[in-house]
């Protein structure tokens, strides 16, 4: 990426997170960011989109809102390396500046839930579902205004938690049961 299409880059995710710090859901957080620097370079909404994208070298938006979603909770770093990876050497001072800039008043501003996982007390796992049902999972995600990684999650917690129980029942039934 040129330097000057990292300067818009960093204007949309200046925009995005003054957006979300003041309420709005990060789905639209973005959007709304990607519209304020279409206007004000009189490019399209394809044309920002396409570099915060594509041209981060990221397959779908999902990626993008995972980035953000851990940028908005402290953790910057996914981010400005996507952006680094991807641009000429040139930019990445003002990469580095933005993102020490910025991410003080990410955590000062927004409200973090006090469930929120740190990275020392979660895991990362990775599965595969059919494309229907992931296409469908993409759309819950969008109108609730989270990422599909938060949305999974919070699916699969609630389902092991109740899985466990139902588990534990049985088998507490059984033992009743031999005894």
């Amino acid at each position: 990426m040129t330097p000057h299409t990292v300067q818009q880059l960093l204007q949309v995710f200046r925009h995005f997170r003054d957006n979300h710090a003041s309420g709005m859901p990060l789905h639209r957080s973005y959007r709304e960011a990607v519209r304020a620097v279409k206007d004000a370079h009189a490019v399209t909404y394809q044309t920002v989109g396409d570099g915060c994208r594509r041209r981060l070298g990221l397959k779908d938006i999902s990626e993008l809102y995972e980035l953000l979603a851990a940028w908005v909770k402290g953790d910057p770093h996914g981010l400005a390396r996507q952006l680094k990876d991807n641009s000429d050497p040139s930019a990445h001072a003002e990469i580095d500046q933005f993102f020490l800039g910025t991410q003080p008043a990410l955590v000062e501003n927004r409200k973090i839930p006090a469930k929120a996982l740190s990275q020392d007390d979660s895991e990362a796992l990775s599965f595969r579902m059919p494309s229907n049902d992931a296409r469908m999972l993409r759309a819950l995600a969008e109108l609730e205004g989270v990422s599909v990684g938060e949305l999974t999650a919070r699916f699969v917690c609630e389902a092991v938690r109740n899985r466990i129980t139902v588990v534990a029942r049985g088998i507490i039934k059984k033992a009743e049961a031999h005894a």
